[in-house]
């Protein structure tokens, strides 16, 4: 069993190496040569600043001799769980607006944005112009992360829909921004009573609760438009219905595995369940329960099933996408160099966006509580859900920390609080180096990432120019003219929004688009990026019959014979 000197001398030496992976990447033995563009410039140009300052949070923390004030915080935090999950809800609610800019960054935040705006809407398709449909969708993006048919108009997200179901509520309520933050909520609270049922240790609880509002990884994915956090969520939840389960219970635990099977796409929960599954399965006590959980997958197995033939049907009426659609199982490979080569950056990037040195204190919590089968459990679930995501051939692009293990990154806090409970009380130089590892982390590494977020999607906003008032503006974005340009070709699937965001197909075809549609309309300014059209003083949106009551762009294209 480690000491509490030799955990912190390892925990060191594990910030200083990581920081030499920035150190060796394209010097010495690892290379990012095959990485998307996105990845490698946020790993190159923000993450490797991460890590020069998640090295000084742990020399400072060494510096921290005394225990009284980090206890007094971690006893008030474990009395308060319920206030600190609400108060951690609002911080991230304001967050979501003011750091991620209320906006879906990337293409995978904006599939399921725009499928629960149609969901929102009452409907399950979009019915745009088909005439169209090459502006509105860039035909890249067709088929990988919406499907939208030439022939009919039909669209959809081409992600499993249980994202976007959980989102279209809040969508209704003009309140998308607040659904993560309130899931992110329920996750603090999650944790806390997960470690409190595993450990009895009020304090532990507090811990676990610290360690997860004290990592950025958490806080970013919170504030985002990503499924990742109701991944997260989600499994944290079938976790603690299962660790003592009922017949109830498993029922519950399986209804929630249905909606985590259908949040983006079903590979996240079966690995993290799978275990729990296999343990329930194997023992004598716990496979009376079993049948419970199976029935409460069944809608969202069959819902699944629904959704895949509603896809397939808006596919197969347009040739061109038929060819673009590609099986879901091409995503899986061995991995190889290039595979590892990612996978080594994803460690890096687990390492700096989370406290320093918490996955090395989650494993000193597994090894000490390794006895108890739920911690034995979330341990396998980790470990499978990384295991998993070493045969999945993306390096996975956009994304803050490494989100493909997001899904099971909830069972981190609760293991690291192991660490930190019961009869194994830890030494109090360990109690110092790791509250003041997670209170600088809170107070410094935070702030510095939430930044950082701010800064990306700032600079990404300010690509074009802000569309002119009162009337309409419509763009023609050249998707290869800025950087990742092609992720702003962003549009309402009832187009209702007041400005048009339109992937160009060259400068007769746009010119054409505009006469035929608006007339009137005045070229206002262009660049490498594209062009900016301005439609008059006048709203050009029409109001409709539709069920929204609401007003809507209604424009077609008749081409040149």
């Amino acid at each position: 069993m480690l000491t509490a000197r030799q955990f912190i001398l390892l925990g060191m030496l594990a910030s200083v190496a990581c920081l030499g992976y920035f150190w060796m990447l394209d010097r010495i033995l690892f290379s990012s040569a095959f990485f998307a563009p996105i990845f490698r410039f946020l790993l190159i140009g923000y993450d490797a600043q991460t890590a020069w300052l998640s090295v000084a949070v742990c020399f400072l923390a060494v510096a921290w001799k005394g225990t009284a004030s980090i206890l007094y915080l971690i006893d008030w935090t474990a009395r308060k769980p319920v206030w600190i999950a609400a108060a951690s809800t609002v911080a991230i609610a304001l967050a979501s607006t003011f750091v991620y800019h209320d906006y879906p960054f990337s293409m995978d935040e904006y599939a399921a944005f725009f499928q629960a705006k149609i969901f929102a809407a009452g409907q399950l398709t979009a019915r745009l112009p088909a005439s169209v449909v090459d502006w509105l969708v860039w035909p890249h993006f067709n088929g990988m992360f919406l499907v939208a048919s030439r022939t009919t108009g039909q669209a959809v997200e081409s992600y499993w829909p249980g994202f976007a179901l959980l989102l279209a509520p809040f969508e209704f309520l003009g309140a998308p921004w607040l659904c993560n933050p309130l899931l992110a909520g329920m996750a603090v609270y999650l944790v806390y009573r997960i470690t409190l049922d595993i450990t009895g240790d009020k304090r532990a609880a507090g811990w676990a609760m610290l360690f997860t509002l004290a990592s950025s990884t958490f806080l970013a994915n919170a504030i985002s438009y990503y499924s990742m956090q109701a991944h997260l969520t989600a499994n944290l939840l079938f976790a603690w219905l299962l660790l003592t389960p009922t017949s109830k219970r498993a029922l519950a635990a399986g209804l929630v595995g249905s909606l985590a099977l259908l949040l983006n796409n079903p590979f996240p929960h079966t690995l993290f369940a799978l275990p729990w599954l296999a343990a329930m399965a194997a023992e004598k006590t716990q496979r009376r329960y079993l049948p419970a959980v199976m029935l409460g997958y069944l809608p969202g197995i069959s819902l699944g099933f629904a959704w895949l033939w509603l896809r397939m049907n808006i596919v197969a009426t347009d040739h061109g996408l038929l060819a673009r659609s590609s099986g879901w199982f091409t995503a899986f490979t061995l991995p190889g160099p290039v595979l590892l080569d990612m996978r080594a950056a994803s460690v890096a990037k687990m390492w700096i966006w989370a406290i320093p040195c918490l996955f090395l204190l989650a494993l000193l919590g597994y090894t000490r509580y390794r006895a108890h089968r739920a911690v034995r459990l979330l341990g396998q679930s980790a470990a499978l859900t990384f295991i998993g995501y070493l045969f999945v051939g993306f390096d996975q692009g956009h994304g803050w920390g490494y989100r493909y293990f997001h899904s099971a990154w909830g069972t981190i806090p609760v293991l690291a609080a192991c660490a930190m409970a019961g009869a194994s009380a830890p030494q109090p130089r360990l109690i110092s180096f790791v509250g003041a590892a997670s209170v600088l982390s809170l107070v410094v590494l935070v702030p510095f990432q939430m930044n950082q977020i701010d800064r990306i999607i700032s600079q990404h906003l300010a690509q074009i120019p802000r569309p002119q008032g009162p009337g309409n503006t419509v763009y023609f974005l050249r998707p290869y003219g800025g950087f990742y340009l092609g992720d702003m070709i962003q549009i309402d699937p009832l187009l209702r929004d007041r400005n048009l965001l339109l992937a160009s197909r060259g400068p007769d075809l746009d010119a054409a688009l505009i006469r035929e549609n608006w007339p009137d309309a005045i070229m206002k300014g262009h660049g490498r990026w594209g062009q900016e059209w301005y439609l008059g003083d006048s709203d050009q949106r029409r109001s409709t019959n539709g069920p929204d009551g609401g007003k809507h762009f209604l424009l077609g294209f008749e081409p040149i014979r």
